[in-house]
C-alpha cells in the first residue's frame, strides 16, 4: 500500500512540474454596471497555439446579455501580441447551470506566447436590436 502511495505520489510531482510552464496569467477587465463575471478561467498551450476557456455567470437567475468576449495576449513589457474574439450565445441560467459554474466559451489564440505572458479577457455587452414593425405600404393590394 505505501509502494503504491509513493509511486502515485511522485507520479503527481512530475506531472504538475510539467504543465506548470503551459499556463499563463489570467486578468479580467470590468465593465462599468458590470452584473456578470468569469469562473474557472484556464490556458493551455495545443500545438503551438494557446487555448483560452472558461464560464460566463450572472448573479441574477435570468438571462445572459448577448455579446462577445475580447481576448488579449500581452508580453510581460506590455505589448500586444495577439488578440481574438469569440461570440457569446446567452442562455437561461438555471440552478444546474449555476452550479457548474456558468455558460461556458472558449477561444484559441494562433501564436505561441512567450512565458509570463499575460492573458486579459472582457466581456462586451451588445445593445439589443430593437425590432420595428415592417411598413407593407408599398405591397399591400388596394
Amino acid at each position: 500500500m505505501k509502494k503504491n502511495l509513493i509511486v502515485l505520489m511522485i507520479f503527481t510531482l512530475f506531472a504538475t512540474s510539467s504543465w506548470a510552464n503551459d499556463r499563463y496569467q489570467i486578468e479580467v477587465s470590468k465593465q462599468p454596471n458590470q452584473k456578470w463575471r468569469f469562473q474557472h478561467l484556464t490556458t493551455f498551450k495545443v500545438d503551438g497555439s494557446v487555448r483560452i476557456s472558461g464560464r460566463l455567470t450572472a448573479s441574477l437567475p435570468t438571462w445572459l446579455p448577448r455579446g462577445h468576449v475580447d481576448i488579449a495576449a500581452y508580453s510581460p513589457s506590455g505589448e500586444l501580441i495577439t488578440e481574438t474574439t469569440t461570440d457569446y450565445v446567452p442562455a437561461v441560467l438555471t440552478h444546474t447551470m449555476k452550479k457548474k459554474g456558468g455558460v461556458r466559451f472558449s477561444a484559441t489564440l494562433d501564436k505561441a506566447l512567450p512565458p509570463d505572458s499575460i492573458v486579459k479577457v472582457a466581456f462586451h455587452r451588445e445593445e439589443p436590436i430593437v425590432k420595428t414593425n415592417p411598413t407593407h405600404s408599398g405591397n399591400i393590394a388596394r
